[in-house]
């Protein structure tokens, strides 16, 4: 069993938890539309966000760890619609930090070219200022 506020897993049955001290049976009273439960777990997107972190962007990959860390948590706290949110964020990050990889490597590939192609260009003029003299 896990507690209802904080995500901690607890003894079945236990009336108050053992790290943050909430009544169990309280968490009956807590508006159920709003964190209502379509049954299914939202996806972490650990796995994604920790490739993120190791090869492409490393701050939009460790956000993206964080966000994804408390989707589980919030969810065992029967918080769905924060979970939906901490899932759809870890996505977004994770995500950003790939498109923020291919842009650099499309922006490194056109300064490449646009130096070898300066560097082209002013070679033919020195070899054309030689001849004439």
């Amino acid at each position: 069993m896990y507690c209802k506020n904080c995500g901690t897993e607890i003894a079945d049955g236990s009336r108050f938890c053992t790290n943050c001290g909430f009544d169990q049976q309280e968490a009956g009273t807590r508006d159920v539309s709003r964190y209502g439960d379509n049954g299914q777990r939202p996806k972490t997107y650990l796995v994604l966000a920790i490739l993120v972190t190791l090869f492409c962007c490393l701050p939009f990959g460790i956000i993206g760890i964080i966000y994804a860390a408390r989707v589980d948590s919030a969810w065992n706290s029967g918080y769905y619609e924060d979970a939906r949110i901490f899932s759809r964020k870890a996505k977004n990050w994770s995500l950003w930090g790939i498109a923020l990889l291919f842009l650099f490597w499309i922006a490194y590939i056109i300064l490449i070219l646009a130096g070898v192609t300066w560097a082209a260009w002013w070679a033919d003029d020195d070899l054309f200022f030689t001849h004439l003299l």
